[in-house]
């Protein structure tokens, strides 16, 4: 009954110590949860110092620009990476696209790389 006091106590100090969330925020107003990235797992190995997922590609999923990430370690990422004995750490992430702008555009346009050969030139 003590061995499993101590397992017990030891899991929920785990459990309880290692939930946490990280929101990054553009500053741009925010719209919809991106469809290719609203809750999905992002993977690691090693409780995250490898990763396997690879980056968003934040162009395509969110065209008028991102708004809001959001990761966060939650229960069942716990659940999974305990299981595997932290070889392998998930992650939940949501992005958050930028809410288009009135006339449809994107929120903030890319400079051209004639426009920035012109900003150069003047210098």
């Amino acid at each position: 009954m003590k061995r499993f006091s101590i397992l017990f106590a030891l899991a929920t100090v785990s459990l309880a110590s290692a939930c946490y969330s990280t929101t990054v925020r553009s500053g741009k107003p925010v719209g919809q949860p991106a469809q290719d990235a609203d809750g999905h797992w992002h993977s690691g190995l090693i409780t995250g110092g490898i990763e396997l997922s690879g980056p968003y590609e934040l162009d395509r999923v969110c065209p008028d620009g991102w708004a809001e990430i959001h990761t966060e370690t939650s229960l069942p990422n716990e659940l999974v990476e305990l299981l595997t004995f932290r070889i392998y750490a998930p992650q939940t992430v949501t992005v958050k696209c930028a809410a288009p702008t009135a006339d449809g555009a994107a929120a903030e346009k890319k400079p051209s790389a004639t426009a920035m050969t012109d900003d150069l030139d003047r210098l």
